[in-house]
């Protein structure tokens, strides 16, 4: 592992150091106690010098290890540039005496080439202050981002470079005991990926609409088939339907049984299926009509979740123009009116310029995996990218860039990063295989 790549925490970096002076003491003590033994003469003496070069060793090896583990040369190259910048860009001052006065830069973690440090600016100083210098940090730290944002307490945080999250398997979870008797704020976080350090990142699959855009291999599949694997037990208790647009066959087919007779996969169907969820979110709102402002998921009224798979093909490249038409008039209407009525449409695609979708702006919360720079602002809102959205830099390579997305919601309006799980074919089709068997038994025990 190359020195730029060997992460540090604070947690290992005090162990490490701890252990570092620990095994400095001993070593001087073996030291001074082998010069002493040594001037005896003596058979026990000699023993005693032994002893203390096997003690010397032990020391000897555990600095080895755990003096690079310190990361005092990590610190030391951070605060020195950090201080550097400081001075050129009036961050800090200087006193009565002519001593410079930094603001402090406390914990921090990471490695070379990407870690966050924590700051106490000086008095009278502002988050503004500091992001105007970010471009200065980057450039003095090698990296491409320098990102500052407000902490409680009055601190920074600085996030330097492109933060890796680690690739992670799809994980089953028992449903929480509180869901069944509130499954609207379940659907309201719903654990989807992972974010630095392996906590989980949740998003809203009520009252919202999903937007999902990337280059091919960036791994959308992995957003859509998160989502829908997590929400199986609310599939199955009811409170969950599942609608599949697959123009491609080859995404959503994969798990046919999730989705039922709600599945379509030609252009004729897709338009007809689309009509019919119009259909039925006019009849639902009819049926709601002066009972509630506020949607709740029932058995009665299940969320509507709606995947849509290469949503730029259905409305703009599909070849006959009339049900290209229909279909943006369709999703439209689904976009607009369904979220008040428990209809929620997640739609993934891979060029999000408006002549392929016009109507991006309706989807309030929006993921961006790996895209070309001019594109990520069209996805996820002006200033995103400056704001530290740099998809552009998320790898191309599957281990490190598979799964990788900026997400932003309207509560927010910051970009996150985070990394989807990685949904194997057998797991989702042992999961589809799950919901056929209960079919399969009802025909049988009909017949």
């Amino acid at each position: 592992m190359s020195p730029g790549t060997v992460s540090y925490t604070r947690a290992g970096m005090l162990r490490a150091r701890l252990i570092t002076a620990a095994a400095g003491g001993g070593l001087l003590v073996a030291a001074v106690a082998i010069w002493q033994l040594g001037q005896w003469g003596s058979a026990l003496g000699y023993l005693g010098v032994g002893v203390g070069c096997v003690l010397a060793a032990g020391c000897l090896l555990l600095l080895g290890v755990y003096l690079p583990a310190s990361g005092l040369a990590f610190e030391h190259g951070v605060q020195r540039r950090f201080q550097a910048v400081c001075r050129e860009k009036g961050l800090a001052k200087k006193d009565e005496r002519g001593r410079w006065v930094y603001p402090v830069a406390g914990r921090l973690s990471g490695n070379r080439r990407s870690f966050r440090l924590v700051i106490r600016p000086r008095h009278g100083q502002s988050l503004a202050d500091w992001e105007r210098a970010a471009p200065a940090f980057a450039l003095a730290y090698g990296v491409s981002v320098v990102q500052v944002r407000h902490e409680s307490g009055g601190r920074l945080t600085m996030t330097v470079g492109y933060q890796q999250v680690d690739a992670h398997e799809f994980e089953h979870r028992e449903l929480p005991p509180e869901a069944a008797g509130g499954w609207r704020e379940y659907l309201r976080s719903v654990e989807v990926a992972k974010i630095e350090g392996g906590r989980s990142f949740c998003l809203p699959l009520i009252n919202s609409h999903l937007l999902i855009a990337g280059v091919t291999g960036a791994g959308k599949g992995s957003v859509v088939w998160s989502i829908l694997l997590r929400l199986l037990p609310a599939h199955r208790a009811g409170v969950v339907r599942f609608w599949g647009f697959d123009p491609k066959r080859m995404e959503l087919a994969l798990g046919r049984e999730f989705f039922g007779d709600r599945y379509a996969a030609d252009a004729d169907a897709m338009v007809a299926l689309l009509e019919r969820a119009h259909a039925e979110m006019l009849a639902r709102a009819d049926s709601l009509a002066g009972k509630s402002r506020k949607f709740d998921p029932s058995p009665e009224h299940p969320l509507e979740v709606i995947v849509v798979d290469e949503l730029g093909y259905l409305v703009a490249l599909l070849p006959d123009r009339k049900l290209r038409d229909r279909c943006e008039t369709m999703l439209s209407a689904l976009l607009v009116l369904g979220r008040a009525v428990g209809f929620t449409v997640i739609g993934a695609l891979q060029d999000p310029r408006k002549e392929t979708l016009s109507f991006r702006d309706l989807f309030p919360t929006r993921v961006a995996m790996r895209l070309p720079k001019g594109m990520v602002d069209l996805v996820l809102g002006n200033g995103m990218y400056e704001a530290g959205a740099q998809c552009d830099l998320i790898p191309a390579t599957e281990a490190d860039g598979a799964g990788v997305a900026f997400v932003v919601d309207e509560a927010s309006m910051v970009p996150v990063l985070v990394r989807m799980s990685w949904c194997s074919d057998d797991a989702i089709q042992q999961a589809a295989a799950r919901l056929a068997a209960p079919q399969a038994r009802r025909l049988g025990a009909v017949a």
